[in-house]
C-alpha cells in the first residue's frame, strides 16, 4: 500500500511538470481614433487634430513639407593671408664718413714747406699709401643685394684738382669695392660719383688708395697748409643686403593697408555680421631681434570697437626660430565688406586690414642672412553668417526628381470619400531676396496600393513668385495657391490617400539680377519652404480602410524558452469605432522583416463594430475574443521574434461619418506556453 502511493505520487509529479504551464500577456492600445497611433499606433499625429467645440468631433489641420531650399552659397570661404620678409625688405641705415687725405700725405716734400709761402709745381703722383677707412659705423660686414656707395672728393688744396683717380678695396682680402675718376675739382669744390654696391661684399675694414693724383701749378707763392688735402667722404644710402652683420635699426619691416578679399560663392556682400567663426594669426621669425605686430581690421566692430591687437614676438635665439599664435574669435562682430574705402570705392566681399610688423632695434650687431625671415599667417576661418546684406546673386535650382514623405496618411490605406476640405501648396519665403518656383510635376503615391496620382492644377502652370519679408529675423511671406474641384483633380489626389509626394521643381533667386540694389539679406536660418496644407473634418465615407501598428516582444523575462513546443494566444477585442474590422498579426524579426504570420480562423476573426447613437458618437465598445493556435511549425518563429505587426481591416457601409475622440480599437493578449519535460534538469 505504500509503494502505491509513492508511486502514484511520483507519477503526478512528473505529469505536473510534463504539462507546466507559462504565461506572457501585454496590452496593444490601437492609440486613439481613426487618425492617429499611424491609426493610431500613430498613423496621423495628435498634434494635426483639433477638437470641435460643439460636438468632440475632430478637425484635422496638417502641413507637410515638400521642399526646402537654403542659401548655403551665402558664406565665406577659408581666406588667409601670408606676408614674410627676409632680408629683400631689411633696410641698413643711411650714413656717411669722412676721411682726409693730406697735403703731407700726397708729397712728403710739403711737410717741410709747412706754413711757408712758395710756389706749388704741377704735381701727378701715383699710387699713393692707402690709407685705412673704418666702416664699422655702416656694419661688420653686409653682401648686398643691392645698394649705392657715394664717393665724394672735396678740394681744400690751394691748386686746382686735374684728375684724381680712387680706389676702394676690402682690407681682409684686398676685393674691389669701387674704382672711379674724378676730374677738374677746383679750390673749395666737391665732385661725387656713385657706385652701385649690387653684388658687392663690403667689409668694416677699408682701404682707400689714390691710384693717380694729377693737379694744376700754383699761379704764384701760395700759403702751404700740410694738414690740408683732399676730403674723401663715403655715404651709403638704401642697403638691402643678402647677409649682414650690423646694428639694424628700428623699422617697419612689413606694412599693408589694404582691401582683402573673400570669396562668397556667388553673393556680392556689403555687410556680414558673424554668427560664428574665428580668426588666427601665427608668427614665426629667425631674426635675432623683438618685434612687434600691430593687426587691425576696422572694418570689423563689435560694441563700437574694432578688432585690433599689439602682439609682441621675442628675438629668435641664434639658429633658432621664435613663434606666437594669436586667436581671435569673430562671434558678433560686424563686418563692413565695401572695402578700405567705401566713400571712395564702394565694393564687395572687402575686408580692410592693417598689418604692420616692427623690427625693434637693440642696437646690438646680430648676423641675418637670406635664409632668416619673418612670416606671419593669418585666416578667417568657419565664418558663418547670423546675417549679410548685399546682392545674393541669381541662382537657379533644379531639383530633379525627389521624394518627399507625405504623413497625414502613414500607415493608412483604403476607400475613404472625404465630405469637405481644402488644400493649398504654400511657399513660405524668409530669404530677403526676390525669386519664382515652377512646378515641373507634383504626384501622390500610396505606398500600399501602389498607385500614383498626378496633380493637374491650372493654377501651377504659371510659375509662383515669392517678394521679400522686412529685414527681420523670422521674419516671412507667404504666397498661396488654392486647389479646390474648380481648378484641379485635388480630390481623386488626396483620396488615394498618398504616403509619399513625388516632385520635380525649379528654385531661382532673383530671377531679374540685383533689382534690389544690394538690399538683399538673408540669416543663418533663412530659407524657402514649400508645403501642403491639408484642411479638413474628419467626416469621411469609407468601405475599407487599414489601421497598422507595430509592438516590440521582450522573451527575456519567459524561462525555459528552448522548451516550448506549442502555444496559445488568447486574444481580447474592444472596439469603440462604428466600424466591424478583420484582424492580421506578423511576427517580424530584429530588422523587422516578416518571419511568419499567425492563423485566425476566419469564423473568430469579426471585430464586431462599437455602439454608436445616431449621430454616429460612440456610446458602448463591442467586445470580441478569440484563441489562436502555435503550432510547433510557428514556434521556432515566434521564439526569434522581436516585434508583431498589428493591422486591422475596418470595414464601412459607405455613409458619411465623422470621427470622435474616444473611437478606439484596444487589443489585449495572453500566451500559454507547453513545455517539454526533460528529465535530469
Amino acid at each position: 500500500m505504500r509503494k502505491s502511493q509513492i508511486f502514484t505520487l511520483f507519477l503526478g509529479v512528473v505529469l505536473f511538470f510534463s504539462a507546466c504551464r507559462r504565461e506572457i500577456s501585454w496590452d496593444n492600445r490601437v492609440a486613439a481614433p481613426l487618425f492617429r497611433s499611424t491609426l493610431n499606433l500613430g498613423q496621423i499625429d495628435s498634434k494635426y487634430l483639433d477638437h470641435t467645440a460643439s460636438d468632440s468631433s475632430y478637425k484635422l489641420s496638417y502641413e507637410n513639407l515638400v521642399y526646402t531650399y537654403r542659401m548655403a552659397n551665402v558664406r565665406a570661404y577659408d581666406t588667409g593671408l601670408t606676408a614674410s620678409f627676409t632680408l629683400k625688405r631689411l633696410k641698413l641705415t643711411d650714413r656717411s664718413i669722412v676721411q682726409q687725405i693730406t697735403l703731407g700725405q700726397i708729397n712728403p716734400l710739403f711737410k717741410l714747406l709747412d706754413g711757408q709761402t712758395a710756389n706749388i709745381p704741377e704735381q701727378n703722383q701715383g699710387n699713393l699709401t692707402p690709407v685705412d677707412i673704418d666702416a664699422s659705423a655702416f656694419f661688420e660686414t653686409a653682401t648686398l643685394d643691392s645698394g649705392f656707395l657715394d664717393i665724394s672728393i672735396s678740394n681744400n688744396l690751394p691748386v686746382k684738382v686735374k684728375l684724381v683717380i680712387f680706389e676702394l678695396t676690402n682690407a681682409g682680402d684686398n676685393s674691389e669695392v669701387a674704382y672711379d675718376s674724378f676730374t677738374n675739382i677746383p679750390i673749395g669744390g666737391k665732385v661725387t660719383k656713385r657706385i652701385d654696391l649690387k653684388d658687392k661684399t663690403v667689409t668694416k675694414t677699408l682701404k682707400g688708395s689714390i691710384k693717380q693724383l694729377v693737379t694744376e701749378a700754383s699761379s704764384g707763392p701760395v700759403l702751404i697748409d700740410a694738414s690740408k688735402g683732399v676730403d674723401l667722404e663715403l655715404t651709403v644710402s638704401r642697403l638691402h643686403p643678402r647677409y649682414a652683420v650690423a646694428a639694424f635699426p628700428t623699422q617697419n619691416v612689413i606694412d599693408q593697408n589694404e582691401g582683402l578679399t573673400v570669396f562668397m560663392g556667388g553673393a556680392e556682400v556689403k555687410y556680414f555680421k558673424a554668427k560664428a567663426g574665428n580668426l588666427k594669426i601665427k608668427l614665426a621669425s629667425t631674426i635675432q631681434e623683438d618685434m612687434t605686430m600691430l593687426f587691425e581690421i576696422p572694418s570689423a566692430t563689435k560694441g563700437g570697437k574694432v578688432l585690433s591687437s599689439v602682439v609682441k614676438l621675442p628675438a629668435a635665439p641664434p639658429n633658432g626660430v621664435s613663434t606666437r599664435d594669436e586667436f581671435f574669435d569673430l562671434t558678433d562682430y560686424l563686418i563692413d565688406f565695401r572695402g578700405k574705402d567705401p566713400d571712395v570705392k564702394d565694393t564687395v566681399n572687402t575686408f580692410h586690414q592693417i598689418l604692420v610688423v616692427r623690427l625693434d632695434s637693440s642696437g646690438r650687431k646680430v648676423a641675418i642672412g637670406l635664409s632668416d625671415s619673418i612670416r606671419i599667417d593669418y585666416r578667417m576661418e568657419s565664418l558663418i553668417p547670423d546675417y549679410a546684406i548685399g546682392y545674393m546673386g541669381q541662382s537657379l535650382n533644379q531639383s530633379g526628381d525627389q521624394k518627399a514623405p507625405f504623413d497625414l496618411f502613414k500607415g493608412l490605406n483604403g476607400d475613404l470619400k472625404f465630405k469637405d476640405f481644402k488644400v493649398s501648396l504654400i511657399v513660405r519665403n524668409s530669404i530677403g531676396a526676390e525669386g519664382r518656383i515652377k512646378i515641373r510635376s507634383l504626384a501622390g503615391e500610396n505606398v500600399f496600393t501602389k498607385n500614383t496620382v498626378k496633380l493637374n492644377s491650372m493654377s501651377l502652370n504659371n510659375d509662383i513668385l515669392i517678394s521679400a519679408p522686412p529685414f527681420r529675423r523670422d521674419a516671412f511671406v507667404e504666397s498661396e495657391i488654392v486647389l479646390d474641384g474648380t481648378n484641379s483633380n485635388i480630390k481623386a489626389f488626396i483620396e488615394n490617400l498618398p504616403q509619399m509626394l513625388d516632385y520635380n521643381l525649379d528654385m531661382e533667386i532673383n530671377p531679374n539680377e540685383n533689382l534690389n540694389l544690394y538690399k538683399d539679406f538673408v540669416f543663418d536660418n533663412s530659407k524657402v519652404d514649400i508645403l501642403m496644407k491639408v484642411e479638413f473634418p474628419a467626416e469621411f465615407s469609407l468601405n475599407q480602410f487599414v489601421l497598422r501598428d507595430t509592438q516590440s516582444v521582450d522573451w527575456t523575462a519567459i524561462a525555459g524558452l528552448d522548451r516550448i513546443k506549442s502555444a496559445k494566444m488568447d486574444v481580447r477585442i474592444k472596439n469603440s469605432f462604428p466600424l466591424g474590422a478583420k484582424l492580421q498579426l506578423m511576427l517580424l524579426d530584429e530588422k523587422e522583416k516578416g518571419i511568419a504570420s499567425l492563423d485566425i480562423d476566419p469564423a473568430d476573426n469579426v471585430i464586431e463594430p462599437g455602439v454608436a447613437d445616431a449621430n454616429g458618437y460612440p456610446t458602448a465598445q463591442s467586445e470580441t475574443v478569440f484563441s489562436i493556435g502555435i503550432g510547433r511549425d510557428k514556434v521556432d518563429a515566434l521564439k526569434k521574434a522581436k516585434f508583431i505587426a498589428i493591422t486591422t481591416t475596418l470595414t464601412g457601409d459607405g455613409k458619411m461619418k465623422k470621427l470622435y475622440d474616444n473611437s478606439t480599437i484596444s487589443i489585449s493578449t495572453t500566451v500559454d506556453f507547453e513545455y517539454e519535460v526533460r528529465y535530469g534538469k
